[in-house]
């Protein structure tokens, strides 16, 4: 039984760790998701309002 314990702790440490990596890896594609959609959103924005954005001609 002392055997089989060891490994079932091991597996549980195993465990942890892949969910670790596996919402760390979630949180960056979130992250690097919506940094993206704010460039894409500000880009699009200055596009379309160049005038508020253009040096005035004097």
């Amino acid at each position: 039984m002392g055997l089989d314990e060891k490994n079932n702790q091991k597996h549980k440490k195993f465990m942890k760790s892949i969910y670790k990596k596996i919402i760390f890896i979630i949180s960056a594609i979130a992250l690097f998701s919506v940094i993206v959609g704010v460039v894409k959103y500000s880009l699009t924005y200055i596009e379309n309002n160049p005038e508020k954005y253009l040096p005035k001609q004097k």
